[in-house]
């Protein structure tokens, strides 16, 4: 990748590029007429020039089409972005449903999902992405219901964390409170799937903490287990004070900024939490 995303879409920008038949959409009439209909004929037209300009190589056994096309891509993106936020979700959308036309295999969106809500995507921009996803899947004749679950383990975890301390490095700690909201939201979601499914309709995110919480209370005590009791009520006190926290200083709600102390507990606390559940999940 030749042009860099803005650091708080590169999560997104990174999975986008992972779509199946992305390049091959890009580089198709299909796409050109889509610009020329939305307006955007101009724009993917210098992020073509810049991206051949920032490339700086040649060789005759590589694509450099594809490269630049999906170079553009990251341009348009980040110029929405910063520009047009509305028209930026739905730019993305229609990446997402074209992929879906052109593709010979299932969509994959859970980690694009993720992406977005890190970014504080509109509920309605993520339920079009999976309502995309799903009919994908529903065209090959697969059940929804067969679909798997989102895998947390270790390596998601540290995965995360980093993500945090990148941002507190960046000194964006308002974005650090988001990545702890997104991972504490997919923790608890695996977690209940997989120990708890009849309530995995929940998605609320201090609704989860409580289900959680009170399944490793009964956990214990069915195992007639001594536990400390005030460790296992801090998953829930702990994420209602991150939720108000994210509420209160994130980029979608107000704009103030975080300090850094806040920034780094949530970290820890993200991190505390963490290795708790994935001792229950497989």
């Amino acid at each position: 990748m030749g042009v860099e995303p803005l650091p708080k879409i590169e999560p997104l920008c990174l999975d986008l590029a992972r779509l199946p038949e992305i390049g091959d959409f890009l580089k198709s009439n299909e796409y050109k007429r889509y610009c020329v209909q939305v307006g955007l004929e101009d724009l993917w037209h210098n992020a073509i020039g810049f991206a051949q300009k920032k490339r700086g190589y040649y060789s005759t056994i590589l694509d450099h089409e594809l490269a630049d096309v999906e170079d553009a891509m990251i341009v348009v993106l980040n110029y929405l972005y910063k520009d047009n936020r509305s028209f930026f979700y739905k730019y993305i959308i229609s990446l997402i449903y074209s992929c879906s036309k052109m593709g010979k295999v299932n969509l994959d969106v859970g980690d694009i999902i993720q992406d977005l809500r890190v970014i504080s995507a509109p509920e309605k921009v993520i339920e079009n992405v999976q309502e995309i996803a799903n009919k994908s899947i529903i065209n090959d004749g697969v059940p929804i219901s067969e679909l798997p679950r989102e895998i947390w383990n270790s390596e998601k975890l540290n995965a995360c964390l980093k993500q945090m301390d990148s941002s507190i490095e960046r000194h964006e700690y308002n974005m650090t409170l988001t990545y702890a909201y997104s991972c504490l939201e997919g923790l608890f979601k695996a977690f209940i799937n997989e120990k708890i499914p009849d309530k995995a309709s929940e998605d609320k995110l201090n609704k989860m903490s409580g289900i959680v919480r009170d399944y490793l209370k009964e956990y214990f005590r069915s195992g007639d287990t001594e536990y400390p009791e005030l460790v296992i009520n801090l998953i829930s006190t702990i994420t209602n004070a991150l939720s108000n926290a994210r509420n209160g200083f994130s980029d979608s709600h107000f704009d103030r900024e975080a300090e850094q102390w806040l920034a780094e507990f949530s970290r820890d606390c993200v991190h505390a939490i963490g290795r708790l559940l994935l001792k229950f999940i497989k």
